[in-house]
């Protein structure tokens, strides 16, 4: 039922790897913000006059070293995004493919063939490993339902895979139908 896949020896990009790993560390908010003092509420008039009255001179309330002023060195709001061109992640995604081939993780099967018992044979020798299904539409299928609350067993669309999931994952399994075997895997 799931034939084990070699791809041809094709080099592994290391860096194409790394790049679109850091564009998922790019999803943090990073949206703290702390008020500094031209930002905290309150007038800019003197406290009280420079001279005569034997306390130190002062000027607004808003300076840092008063409660409720402002912050001197806070956090700001500051942008996260990274962007990753479109041919470096057509390699990462290869790679990935290619990385899981080397260490014998990538199987291909029959979307048709599938049923209950293959998945659980499947479970039953690979115990204690993360198994990643890539399927052509998760919505028409019924084994997806039924198996989605197995802990170390995802199933994910040919257009939603990911290449930190899949360097993740213990074994792969793809989708004689979906597009990332037509494209990349049964070319080869």
């Amino acid at each position: 039922m799931f034939e084990q896949v070699t791809l041809k020896d094709k080099d592994i990009s290391e860096k194409a790897l790394y790049l679109s790993l850091q564009k998922i560390y790019t999803h943090k908010q990073g949206n703290n913000h702390s008020l500094d003092r031209s930002e905290v509420a309150g007038s800019g008039k003197k406290l009280f006059k420079q001279k005569g009255t034997g306390n130190a001179r002062a000027g607004n309330k808003k300076t840092t070293q008063r409660r409720g002023g402002g912050k001197a060195f806070g956090p700001k709001y500051h942008d996260v995004s990274f962007k990753v061109n479109k041919k470096v992640k057509k390699t990462a995604l290869i790679s990935s493919i290619v990385s899981k081939s080397n260490n014998k993780a990538l199987f291909v099967f029959d979307e048709e063939k599938l049923d209950e018992k293959n998945i659980s044979d499947l479970l039953k020798n690979n115990r204690n490993k993360m198994i990643i299904f890539v399927l052509t539409n998760l919505l028409d299928n019924k084994l997806v339902i039924k198996f989605q609350n197995y802990k170390k067993l995802y199933f994910i669309s040919d257009k939603s895979y990911s290449v930190h999931t899949a360097l993740k994952s213990d074994m792969i399994l793809f989708s004689k139908k979906s597009s990332i075997y037509n494209s990349y895997i049964g070319s080869n």
